[in-house]
């Protein structure tokens, strides 16, 4: 791939990325699960990625069996937007960034609407999805305009 510097669209494309995996991130911490069951308090019970995560390794057991069944997906969630940001962050001259990006995104989608089940998707996981979509369509206008920029 064409190692080519930034000029300041793709730099603030790259930033504006950045910038959706960054809030990506802060959306782990949003409930994407929320089950059916009550609790002892007589609430629905939520479930964000972290607290799916702490749920994997024993740490609280406050959820039924059914979250305890999609909490390994939760490892993944969190990680995807991390491995996106560092690549938009530090792949600065490559196409490389793009491709990653395209990845993530459609591997996240994926989880989510694969492994959550439709009656029990929360705000979390809905404002991620199209979180993602924004960012599939930022990464394909910066796919499109890198590769018409190596083209002159």
């Amino acid at each position: 791939m064409l190692k080519r510097p930034d000029i300041k669209t793709r730099k603030k494309l790259r930033i504006t990325m950045c910038i959706f995996y960054l809030l990506q991130i802060l959306l782990c911490t949003m409930p994407f699960f929320q089950d059916t069951k009550f609790n002892e308090d007589g609430l629905v019970a939520m479930a964000s990625p972290f607290k799916m995560f702490m749920i994997l390794f024993g740490v609280t057991t406050t959820l039924s069996e059914t979250v305890i069944t999609i909490s390994i997906i939760s490892i993944a969630l969190i990680v995807i937007p991390i491995i996106g940001f560092f690549f938009c962050a530090l792949d600065k001259e490559r196409n490389l960034k793009n491709i990653v990006s395209v990845l993530c995104c459609f591997s996240a989608v994926f989880l989510i609407l694969a492994f959550i089940p439709m009656g029990n998707i929360s705000i979390g996981a809905i404002l991620a999805v199209l979180f993602y979509i924004i960012l599939m369509f930022l990464t394909s206008f910066a796919m499109v305009m890198r590769l018409s920029k190596d083209s002159e």
